[in-house]
């Protein structure tokens, strides 16, 4: 009796596993193209109302992205209204109460040097694209256009959390039913069958549970990892051409916009763009000392070099260049995304069928195949 009702618990998990795993990939990838796609064509989605439940929940990273975001479009309306960039600040974190930008907000009130400040600050606790931007606006560059710019990433990236997080939550709902299934079933077999006790209790039992642990921790942590991976946004150059639309934008050259932006761009196109930056302060020609260090830009960052050296030589206007090109580079950056979270679900059918499943079958299966064999008896006659 007890065989027949665990073997049937354990067809019907199963089933509704595999039913999972059939219609619940491609409802997922169908749902990230549509959500990224209304992402592409509207840039400034307004903000959803939080509700009660919502408003309980923790704080994560799309939260955080998404509120200072808003900031950051209060911000980008105070200046349009004539207010300074240190006024505008000011208003707009007491209005949305920005916890984490209080220093921020202190060192506009008094006046101080914001890039100072916000240079100090990102080389004491690491790198905020939405942090450099305003500090490239305290610069001297294009205030609005550069808020306005951060705030859209800023939901470009929270957007794409979200996809990715909805990608991984019919897995994530899998592992927990056979995490927690089998561990019901064991605690109810050492509760009523005297024989699965004594299995549990020998070395083979110690064993299968023990590996079958192993299994459901390796298993969680690659479906973390593939989930944080699957998040990644590869902003390096986006965000350096974004800041190098933004000096552009309040009337410098493109080789003094240049050589700002590359003051404070990460990665590795940060490093060659600041190498560029030392050969011209060294006295070589701009031009040149691109096209001498071409070779360590990335394949995608020679658009850029090329944009560069033709604003530069020919004389191209480079305030629309540059803007379309850092949408061009956004739009890239979305489209990677959504080729990660659409392989997602697929790539997260290994650690479910290569560790949790062995661990369930470890767990409870084995034990009751052992334990309820262990007490039958071939009569040969």
């Amino acid at each position: 009796m007890i065989f027949a009702v665990v073997s049937t618990l354990s067809r019907a998990c199963t089933s509704v596993v595999g039913l999972r795993h059939v219609a619940g990939p491609a409802w997922f990838r169908r749902l990230a193209r549509r959500r990224l796609r209304h992402l592409r064509h509207d840039t400034r989605a307004p903000t959803p109302t939080k509700s009660p439940r919502a408003s309980r929940r923790p704080t994560t990273a799309r939260d955080n992205d998404e509120r200072l975001a808003d900031v950051l479009d209060a911000v980008g309306r105070e200046l349009r209204l004539g207010a300074s960039l240190h006024a505008a600040l000011v208003a707009a974190i007491e209005r949305h109460s920005a916890t984490e930008w209080e220093w921020l907000r202190d060192a506009a009130r008094g006046g101080h040097d914001l890039h100072q400040v916000i240079s100090q600050r990102i080389a004491a606790q690491g790198d905020d694209f939405s942090l450099r931007v305003i500090a490239a606006a305290a610069d001297g560059g294009d205030a609005v256009h550069a808020v306005e710019s951060a705030a859209r990433t800023l939901r470009t990236n929270a957007a794409i959390a979200a996809d990715a997080r909805t990608a991984v939550a019919h897995t994530a709902s899998s592992i927990r039913v056979l995490t927690w299934v089998p561990v019901a079933i064991a605690l109810w077999l050492v509760w009523r069958d005297a024989d699965a006790r004594m299995f549990y209790l020998s070395r083979a039992g110690v064993l299968c549970v023990a590996a079958g642990a192993l299994l459901q921790l390796v298993g969680r942590r690659t479906v973390r990892h593939m989930a944080r991976h699957a998040m990644r946004v590869d902003a390096e150059l986006p965000d350096f051409v974004d800041l190098v639309s933004v000096h552009l934008r309040s009337g410098k050259p493109p080789a003094l916009a240049f050589l700002y932006a590359s003051d404070s761009a990460t990665g590795d196109t940060g490093d060659s763009a600041r190498r560029v930056a030392d050969a011209v302060r060294n006295g070589t020609r701009f031009v040149d000392a691109l096209v001498e260090s071409r070779t360590q830009f990335g394949l995608r960052a020679q658009t850029l070099v090329d944009a560069l050296v033709d604003t530069e030589r020919d004389g191209l206007p480079p305030r629309e260049l540059f803007e379309r090109l850092a949408s061009d580079a956004k739009d890239q950056r979305r489209r990677e995304a959504e080729r990660r979270i659409r392989a997602l679900p697929v790539r997260l059918t290994l650690p479910l069928v290569g560790c949790i499943l062995p661990s369930y079958l470890l767990l409870a299966v084995f034990p009751l195949l052992a334990s309820q064999f262990s007490s039958v008896t071939l009569d040969l006659h």
